[in-house]
């Protein structure tokens, strides 16, 4: 992939000296930070919303949709048509994880070759006509092969996707691009739910086609045309972007200001990159939590409503309050997390929830107001993979391709898990009743809480190691990639602005001295 070179000067168009944002714009951005920034970069930031982040909104809503669009079908009259009598419902979850765990290391190799902007739409094109072809399904097995395809189609979205907002957007404008992003799959999931119930009370049974094949029908007519979105859409990285709806100046402005937070481009992999990844020790550390991460609770509660008699209509409709509670959630502990770049801290605050939800279906026999709680409550935690994903972006923006090859394997390992762990745990013929299943999804959070805290310890103990710095944004670098343009020039580097403290890292001390960092060896 070429990669293009351009002299990341300072440009008043963007950072105007002396910039201070009126008393209206300072208090609007505790909910959306761009409103304070200056007018160009303001505009520019709006720039990336309206093309990049809207696409990828888009493009992750239709895979949530297309993904979840089976469990709906399920229990809105496939079962019956299909005479499904087993566990043929975990069994379509694992045949999509064992796709996706088959696609996800060769997604991010592929990356070496073609563009993000090609590879992408490519993908969403292939699982937009496996979605179709569901709709004829004649038997389990059938749906199998689909499912497969599918899973194997889907993987390269979620870790190109975050590796990209990550190249892009500064630390204080991340956490809410993320779970904002992330949530479009809550939004897919509630859509579908209504998606579902308007077409088995309006289409059911017209052309011939049952309302559960409706469902595969009209996801395919939505999802066609985002993928075909993509290939204009998507801005590939800043120092190899070919985006039309960017001007030259704003694709040096792009390098300009992530090379200020830190951000590495993207290099060619190599087989001694890749072996290098694996063997270092972010990775493995990283691995634990993201594995962990088995949510139990809430996630079957459509089983649970239809063993209550509840209508079909009802079964659909009422997890949706569950994802409406994650919606609010999630941006709300965005706004935190930017505010304070409490990353960690609260990804762990956002697995409590499933602790209690898991603890209270492990006893099961509770009134049934608790239990319905114990399915909702843990909405609230659904933000934990995009806050987890923020602070994977804040910590390696030194490596552009860990943070692509860390969640793709991550995905690999937890759908590995996945494949199997619902059969066991939960499995169909038990449904709404598992025994031990949601004993174990606890003991998998808690392991992810301690694992988390562990990460935090390993990073920390790295920084000291390489005598890193904090920059400007608080964010960890080496010495010589400490960058300010609003101070100085490239060859006159200064610093960042840091807080009131002095922090330590390893040999040096950092102190504030009029607004500027200065490092003093000890």
């Amino acid at each position: 992939m070429e990669m293009i070179e351009r002299d990341p000067t300072c440009d008043p168009y963007y950072d105007p000296p002396g910039w201070t944002p009126p008393k209206w714009r300072r208090t609007m951005s505790f909910f959306w930070e761009s409103i304070a920034k200056p007018p160009g970069e303001r505009r520019y930031v709006n720039k990336l919303d309206r093309g990049l982040l809207f696409y990828l909104m888009l493009s992750y809503f239709i895979k949530a949709l297309d993904q979840r669009n089976i469990n709906n079908a399920y229990v809105s009259g496939m079962k019956q048509a299909l005479h499904l009598n087993g566990n043929q419902y975990n069994y379509f979850t694992t045949m999509f994880n064992c796709g996706y765990l088959a696609g996800s290391i060769p997604s991010q190799i592929s990356l070496s070759f073609a563009r993000p902007s090609i590879m992408i739409p490519s993908c969403e094109l292939f699982w937009s006509v496996l979605v179709f072809v569901q709709c004829r399904a004649s038997s389990d097995k059938y749906l199998y092969a689909c499912r497969f395809l599918q899973g194997f189609a889907e993987s390269i979205c979620f870790p190109t996707m975050m590796m990209i907002i990550g190249s892009w957007y500064k630390p204080e404008e991340i956490a809410k691009r993320v779970v904002i992003w992330d949530m479009t799959s809550t939004i897919a999931s509630m859509f579908s739910g209504y998606l579902q119930a308007a077409i088995y009370t309006n289409l059911n049974g017209v052309s011939g086609f049952a309302g559960w094949q409706w469902l595969f029908i009209i996801d395919g007519v939505i999802s066609l045309p985002i993928a075909l979105l993509g290939f204009f859409a998507i801005p590939d990285f800043p120092t190899t972007t070919r985006a039309l709806w960017l001007t030259d100046r704003d694709k040096e402005y792009s390098i300009r200001r992530m090379t200020e937070v830190g951000k590495k481009g993207p290099k060619k992999m190599t087989v001694k990159r890749f072996w290098k990844i694996l063997c270092g020790w972010r990775f493995w550390a990283f691995i634990t939590p993201y594995a962990a991460y088995i949510t139990g609770a809430g996630t079957y509660m459509n089983l649970w409503l239809q063993a209550e008699h509840y209508s079909v209509q009802m079964i659909n409709i009422l997890p949706t309050i569950g994802n409406a509670i994650a919606l609010v959630s999630a941006y709300l502990f965005a706004i935190l997390s930017d505010l304070t770049r409490w990353r960690w801290q609260l990804a762990i605050v956002t697995l409590l929830p499933y602790v209690f939800g898991n603890l209270v279906l492990g006893i099961w026999n509770v009134p049934f107001g608790l239990k319905f709680a114990a399915n909702l409550v843990p909405s609230i935690g659904q933000p934990f993979f995009p806050l987890f994903m923020a602070w994977i972006s804040d910590i390696f923006q030194d490596d552009t391709e860990l943070r692509g090859y860390l969640p793709a394997i991550g995905n690999a390992v937890w759908y590995a898990q996945y494949a199997w762990f619902p059969v066991v745990a939960f499995p169909a013929q038990k449904a709404p009743h598992y025994p031990w299943g949601y004993w174990a999804a606890l003991g998998l959070t808690i392991l992810n809480i301690v694992g988390i805290y562990t990460c935090y310890l390993a990073n920390m103990w790295d920084v000291k190691r390489r005598g890193q710095v904090v920059n400007k944004y608080g964010l960890y670098v080496d010495r010589e990639d400490l960058v300010d343009y609003e101070q100085s020039s490239l060859g006159d580097v200064k610093g960042g602005y840091i807080g009131e403290v002095v922090q330590e890292v390893g040999d040096v001390d950092i102190e504030r001295d009029s607004d500027l960092i200065v490092m003093k060896e000890k």
